[in-house]
């Protein structure tokens, strides 16, 4: 037998931290370039889907606080007739119409400690230097999350903060699953009223399998977009035209599905190994096309939480309400980061893009300021600009339902997917 040797006091142990930092894993943006880490510098933030599908205005901040943009209708009014027709007095005068583009503040900043014990404590982190990075990968993150807003509720959320305080409102246009064409739901002016017509619509649409999406709901959805709503169609690179549709992963998912899925169509699906590599670049996420309908993933989707009842003061349907919710930034640790519902009665939302369906107006860039306190030993180091996106509406002064004017974009709610099948 021998004496061993006595382990050393815990506090005189040893412990190692790693300086190369991992960093966390996010969902792609499928919005925004997805390889590079960056704030853009004015004039640089394109979106990575076509630049047909963005709208920005160079209009000077100096120049007004907001900026109308005109819409010049065609004639519409039948010819004048006959040899003895009269034209005088049947002449057609030119209709305008414009929707009216805001922006406001938006900004984000961290805490930092320029000297001192706790500062030299984190320096082998390299967290100070990192902030550009992670600045980026925020705002980029955010700016997916406005143009989302943006296609669901008409505005990005700043906007409905000083100073122009815009109410909120739905896409004009909605084409729900599993419901015929006459029964889709009609746009109002009256936020209360257009709410009932969508959650009327989406609870006749249930949440079985069809409501999840089918391969003729695709089908119809081109066609609807076309005729019915005249949605302004994207120039590809083929010469062809059409529309990016956005689908939620677990959409793209079931769609996948080589039973229920875009597959089962056979020589009218092109998967997405068809495309050159150009292509995919220009389309994050490409799945697939069917017809004129290029589809993409977007693993960050917006969510839809229904409410209320039919029965109110103003009539069936006067309590509905309808909830969206969106992916935000980072990956928090009490899930505020993602309070989308994954419910089994959440609808989850894509979108049919098509030409200028997203306007942006950001007069001034992104730039960094500092605040520093106590002989600048602390200080926050932030990036700010101002910037507002808005679905482009064109409306008249004083215009009721009939004179709303959408022509770029529909909101495509699904129920959850079969999971098991």
């Amino acid at each position: 037998m021998i004496n061993q040797t006595v382990p050393l006091d815990v506090q005189l142990q040893i412990e190692l931290y790693l300086t190369d930092v991992q960093r966390e894993a996010l969902p792609e943006e499928i919005f925004d370039k997805l390889g590079a880490d960056y704030i853009y510098s004015v004039g640089e933030d394109a979106p990575d889907l076509p630049n047909a599908m963005y709208l920005k205005l160079d209009a000077k901040a100096d120049e007004g606080r907001t900026c109308k943009v005109p819409l010049q209708k065609e004639l519409s009014n039948p010819p004048t007739l006959g040899s003895t027709g009269d034209q005088r007095l049947n002449e057609e005068d030119w209709i305008m119409k414009y929707f009216r583009m805001e922006y406001t503040d938006v900004s984000h900043a961290t805490t930092n400690q320029k000297y001192g014990v706790e500062a030299l404590t984190k320096d082998p982190y390299k967290i100070f230097e990192y902030r550009a990075t992670a600045m980026g990968k925020y705002y980029k993150q955010y700016y997916g999350k406005m143009r989302r807003q943006a296609l669901t509720e008409n505005h990005s959320e700043n906007l409905e903060q000083a100073p122009h305080f815009l109410t909120p409102g739905w896409n004009v246009h909605w084409y729900v699953p599993n419901v015929t064409n006459w029964a889709q739901p009609a746009y109002h002016t009256s936020y209360a009223t257009h709410t009932n017509n969508i959650v009327t619509a989406l609870l006749s649409a249930g949440t079985g399998q069809n409501a999840a999406g089918t391969v003729v709901y695709f089908q119809r959805l081109e066609e609807w977009a076309r005729t019915e709503k005249f949605i302004v169609p994207l120039e590809f690179e083929d010469g062809t035209n059409g529309y990016v549709v956005i689908l939620p992963s677990p959409t793209a998912r079931w769609m996948k599905n080589p039973t229920t899925g875009f597959g089962t169509l056979g020589a009218l699906y092109t998967d997405s190994s068809k495309f050159s590599p150009e292509v995919k670049l220009m389309f994050p996420g490409l799945i697939g096309q069917v017809g004129g309908l290029r589809f993409v993933e977007d693993p960050r989707y917006a969510t839809l939480t229904l409410g209320g009842s039919a029965s109110g003061s103003t009539g069936a349907g006067a309590g509905y309400s309808m909830t969206a919710q969106y992916r935000g930034m980072g990956n928090a640790d009490d899930g505020s980061s993602d309070p989308r519902d994954k419910s089994a009665n959440a609808r989850l939302l894509g979108w049919l893009c098509g030409k200028a369906c997203l306007c942006e107006w950001q007069p001034e860039g992104f730039h960094w300021e500092w605040e520093y306190v106590q002989y600048d030993k602390y200080f926050g180091s932030g990036v700010f600009c101002s910037v507002g996106i808005k679905s482009p509406i064109y409306t008249m002064t004083g215009a009721t339902s009939p004179n709303i004017q959408q022509m770029s974009s529909i909101c495509l709610p699904f129920a959850q997917p079969p999971q098991l099948v």
